[in-house]
């Protein structure tokens, strides 16, 4: 019984020393410090995990952008230019978004007053590495900015080849029509065929002798092409011919048609000496 109520003794004495200790002012201060260290430690390891994210999507994004370099410089021999200016709008966009979230973790660091010269160091890295990413662009934009002036220039000059070569055919075609109109009126000619009274009616004789009396009346004659004309029927029993043209160049033949009537067949044997004196062709018929 005795040692049973020692023990219970100690037991009460522990308990009020133990109660004094919790209900002291130092120990409530230790307690409030060791909560307030450990939402500390949480917050700073938020910050930390944040930091660490925003670090990771800035590297994955310049990792991107590295990757589409090759082919930014690829597409400038080959693809189309709208694509490649879209692209480079898409990356610098994303340059702006790294640079705000960098310079946003920097204000943060510097708000906390916390020394952490690794951290600082691979923010300026990752900054140093986004500046030379918008210089690139910069350039490209620039080579995109040259090559345009470039091409206006050239489509300018195909332009101006291009109303070049229009005038220079609409002159060659006015010219070849000139030659052409020229070269019809060369080897154009004029040949009638009728009796004494017909032609003495029509002007174009006054006697056996003297053909035409002033200007030729051209709209008496039949208009031809020398070049084609070869044979000239008469449907009369005698032909002569009243104007100047070699004997040796042509022949007159009589003879009778299909239904038995008498014609006269004047054939060109020799066009050039035939119309070399007179463009004029008069037969008197009988």
């Amino acid at each position: 019984m005795k040692k049973v109520l020692t023990i219970l003794s100690v037991a009460l004495v522990a308990l009020v020393l133990s109660s004094c200790v919790e209900s002291s002012k130092k120990y409530q201060t230790l307690l409030a410090e060791k909560e307030a260290l450990a939402v500390e430690n949480q917050n700073l390891e938020n910050e930390f995990n944040a930091t660490i994210g925003i670090i990771n999507e800035v590297e994955n994004n310049l990792q991107a952008i590295r990757d589409a370099e090759g082919m930014l410089t690829v597409q400038q021999e080959g693809s189309e230019r709208d694509q490649i200016v879209s692209e480079l709008l898409q990356i610098k966009e994303r340059m702006a978004e790294n640079r705000a979230r960098l310079d946003s973790l920097n204000q943060v660091i510097e708000k906390n007053g916390k020394n952490n010269a690794n951290l600082r160091a691979q923010i300026k890295k990752l900054q140093a590495q986004i500046a030379e990413k918008e210089e690139m662009i910069a350039g490209l934009q620039a080579q995109i900015e040259e090559k345009d002036g470039q091409i206006a220039n050239l489509n300018t000059q195909v332009d101006n080849l291009s109303n070049d070569l229009n005038n220079a055919n609409t002159q060659i075609e006015n010219l070849n029509n000139q030659n052409l109109a020229q070269t019809d009126e060369m080897n154009t000619v004029y040949y009638i065929g009728a009796t004494t009274k017909e032609l003495k009616e029509k002007g174009i004789i006054l006697s056996a002798k003297k053909i035409f009396k002033g200007d030729v009346p051209t709209e008496e004659f039949t208009k031809a092409d020398m070049r084609e004309l070869n044979t000239i029927v008469f449907p009369v029993k005698k032909a002569v011919v009243l104007t100047t043209h070699p004997t040796e160049s042509y022949t007159l033949t009589k003879g009778k048609d299909a239904e038995g009537n008498k014609i006269v067949t004047l054939e060109i044997t020799n066009p050039e000496q035939f119309w070399k004196v007179t463009r004029y062709l008069v037969v008197l018929t009988k």
